[in-house]
């Protein structure tokens, strides 16, 4: 059962529920992703998992909804310049902004503490925005290091996609943690072992709202059951001893 569950959790992490295309219109550089047709059964399996991990978001399954929240996101952190609509009845267009993503930077060794102090400041400034949603402050549900997009000229980042929301039962602190936490476990998986602290560090520092850290400071013991699965997979499997090493050093910076 337990292996079943683990490839399970690999699927849902893995799987892609949209076709993306990047398109030029109008002098305008657009990301255009569409719903393929197996997207449903995969979000209700999904949907599934997370209840049973315990993972407190929910992937958007119907359609029009997914388009409005998409669009709505997009607009609510970047409006102020960049452009994003519903194209068509199964998709969505955002324009592209301009940067490379945290987790390119991951992958090439290349991620340095003040990207994801922007990071983190982005973070921070998308907390503050009031939601209709959640009658109360937004949160994204899923920003790991592939939706951050970091600009070098400028130093800011900026967060992208759209696919899930947290239970709206949840206060506003709680999936804030949240939010911190999929970035410390896509970031502990992933980053070299003398790097780990530091940029951790970086992260929460530039976040800087103690008591969400604090509240984030509870979160970060690693489960049994069935929730572990779920941390296997988005801590990138790293080997059991090197994660809790990884988050007990930093529960004891905290």
């Amino acid at each position: 059962m337990s292996q079943i569950l683990t490839v399970a959790g690999a699927l849902v992490d893995q799987i892609k529920i949209n076709a993306v295309t990047r398109e030029e219109r109008d002098g305008r550089t657009l990301w255009i992703k569409r719903r393929r047709w197996v997207s449903r059964p995969i979000m209700t399996c999904a949907n599934r998992f997370f209840r049973l991990a315990g993972n407190p978001v929910q992937a958007i399954n119907d359609l029009p909804a997914w388009q409005r929240w998409e669009v709505d996101c997009f607009l609510r952190l970047h409006g102020d310049r960049f452009q994003a609509f519903a194209e068509g009845a199964d998709g969505v267009a955002a324009e592209e902004v301009p940067g490379e993503s945290l987790s390119s930077h991951l992958h090439r060794g290349t991620l340095a503490p003040g990207m994801l102090e922007a990071a983190a400041r982005e973070l921070r400034r998308a907390h503050g925005e009031e939601s209709e949603f959640f009658r109360g402050p937004w949160s994204h549900g899923d920003p790991h290091s592939g939706n951050f997009i970091y600009e070098p000229g400028t130093g800011r980042a900026r967060l992208i996609d759209f696919e899930v929301t947290h239970h709206q039962h949840l206060s506003a602190e709680e999936r804030h943690a949240d939010d911190l936490l999929v970035l410390v476990q896509d970031l502990s998986g992933r980053i070299a072992a003398d790097h780990w602290l530091p940029c951790a560090q970086a992260f929460l520092n530039g976040y800087d709202r103690p008591e969400i850290v604090a509240l984030l400071r509870r979160k970060l013991v690693i489960p049994g059951g069935l929730g572990r699965i779920w941390w296997a997979v988005r801590t990138t499997y790293l080997a059991p001893a090197e994660l809790r090493r990884r988050i007990e050093a930093l529960r004891g910076s905290i």
